[in-house]
């Protein structure tokens, strides 16, 4: 597991962390078909966050941590390669994701992390069988074959870059209800997943104490950002899934006050609005007939994607139309030439209730009471095991410094001749952005700014 190098975290994020990141987990539907029992949520917590250690939670002595039980041994997924058809349905899904998300949430700016989204159901597919399982492959994979994607998926989780100027970190846990005398976890489960993930194991009474010690674990794992994740532990909560991503980065040359300007943005509805613009020169180009765009590299093995339509596209029109595969091919395009760009400061937070968009997505039989099959994940002696939401939070800050983010580089903007033609891209209207990785140009963190009011 990477563990995380801080530095020190924006006013703006505390703000946020403390009074607006507290979500919760709805309760599960109190019908009972023979009493049956919900895998309450798998949190995904995500964010472009600045840091700020957070202290190591001191666990309640009602929960007993049984990682080193579970996890005598972890695989080393770091020399398998990561082939094409992993980028491929990896990039498929970030933009389904990201499509239905927007749809179902109404969303004007939104922020996902496909990477968080797919290591926890991945973490959850590895525990259910039958159609659950087949729907579940066909949702996260396409007709890629799921076991070979999921090794990959591991090898590309496991070897993205983490320095002193682009930190990224993540940590993953599971949580059962060690009180309830009907519920059993499988042995099995707990041991792959504690090996293959290097995901924590708690066994807890699923009470005050329980929530308070998730509370904190999510807390130190965003390095004091997200904090009270959960308001409560539903009655019927058996299992938590919890995948936890960081990601702070400072640009490689960070912009000057003369290259800042206030500048005027024009969402699609409503008037313009006045935002502090970012100006530069780099040097990787995207094009197409449909949009064109910049990578802006950060420090280390990192940049940032921005695309912005062609004049008179709607970003939606554009959103629906794109796929994985332009994206992709976009990205592994790029052209060597100089553009003027425009990048205006901007930070947005996202929560989503992943349950509809995923069953949007073809995961329909995870959710339902009665024939979801988890019974490789656990058994409950009164009922069934399915899950009962999946909660997503994601934050960003993109200024001057860097991206709050991951590893940056921003170019300062040259004076050009009189006479030198550079295409120009300054994104003062609604844009499709992304932070990638360098070596495989794959997005782990996939958003849209359509309103920059603060909204």
């Amino acid at each position: 597991m990477k563990k995380r190098k801080c530095g020190k975290h924006s006013r703006e994020m505390e703000m946020w962390a403390r009074g607006n990141a507290k979500g919760g987990t709805p309760k599960a539907g109190r019908k009972r078909v023979e009493r049956a029992v919900g895998l309450a949520a798998i949190l995904l917590v995500t964010g472009i966050l600045g840091c700020g250690k957070a202290a190591v939670p001191r666990l309640s002595a009602s929960t007993e941590n049984l990682t080193k039980e579970y996890q005598k041994k972890v695989t080393d997924y770091s020399k398998i390669p990561v082939t094409d058809v992993f980028r491929q349905s990896y990039a498929d899904f970030s933009f389904q994701l990201l499509k239905e998300g927007r749809s179902q949430s109404r969303q004007e700016n939104i922020m996902i992390s496909p990477l968080s989204v797919m290591t926890a159901l991945e973490m959850t597919r590895r525990g259910a069988g039958g159609e659950t399982e087949s729907e579940m492959n066909q949702a996260l994979y396409g007709d890629a074959l799921p076991d070979t994607v999921r090794q990959e998926l591991l090898a590309y989780l496991n070897t993205l870059p983490d320095g002193k100027a682009a930190q990224f970190h993540f940590g993953n846990s599971i949580w059962f209800h060690g009180d309830d005398g009907a519920f059993t976890p499988n042995e099995n489960y707990l041991e792959t997943i504690a090996r293959e993930y290097t995901a924590e194991i708690y066994s807890a009474p699923f009470d005050t104490s329980t929530l308070k010690d998730i509370n904190g674990w999510v807390e130190q794992e965003t390095d004091g950002i997200i904090r009270d994740i959960l308001k409560e532990i539903p009655e019927d909560a058996v299992m938590y899934l919890i995948n936890a991503m960081a990601f702070d980065a400072e640009w490689e040359t960070p912009y000057t006050t003369d290259q800042i300007y206030d500048r005027e943005f024009f969402p699609e509805e409503g008037d313009a609005q006045t935002v502090e613009m970012m100006y530069s020169r780099e040097g990787l180009y995207l094009s197409d007939d449909t949009a064109t765009g910049f990578l802006k590299p950060y420090k280390e093995g990192y940049a940032f994607a921005a695309l912005l339509p062609v004049e008179g596209t709607a970003i939606e029109d554009y959103i629906s139309e794109m796929t994985g595969e332009d994206f992709l091919k976009l990205l592994n395009n790029a052209s060597q030439e100089p553009v003027d760009t425009g990048l205006p400061k901007f930070t947005g937070e996202t929560k989503l209730s992943l349950k509809e968009i995923l069953k949007a997505l073809g995961m329909e039989l995870a959710f339902d009471l009665e024939r979801a099959d988890f019974a490789d994940m656990g058994t409950y002696a009164g009922g069934n095991i399915y899950i009962g939401n999946v909660l997503h939070n994601t934050y960003i800050e993109v200024d001057e410094v860097g991206t709050r983010a991951g590893a940056a580089t921003v170019v300062e903007m040259e004076a050009g001749g009189a006479m030198e033609t550079v295409p120009s891209v300054i994104l003062n209207r609604p844009f499709l952005y992304a932070i990638v990785d360098t070596e495989a140009n794959l997005p782990i963190f996939l958003g849209i700014m359509e309103n920059n009011d603060g909204r």
